[in-house]
């Protein structure tokens, strides 16, 4: 499971999650998911293993593609 937590517009945490990276992947290329991409994400985890990520939301997808998520599962 992907778990991203990130500060919303009214610097809220907020937390969504997907049930694979494949999931991930498709809202992003589909463009189901209705978040900016400038959103700070203050926390980033794979299967439970916090990923140590520091961005913004738009830029997850780049960092995933980078990751050996295998290592993970």
């Amino acid at each position: 499971m992907l778990e991203i937590t990130y500060l919303n517009a009214a610097k809220q945490e907020q937390t969504i999650t997907f049930d694979s990276y494949a999931a991930f992947e498709q809202s992003q290329q589909s463009c189901s998911i209705n978040l900016a991409d400038h959103y700070k994400v203050v926390k980033l985890s794979y299967n439970g293993h916090d990923l140590a990520y520091s961005g913004n939301y738009g830029d997850i997808f780049f960092y995933l593609l980078k990751q050996d998520l295998g290592q993970f599962e």
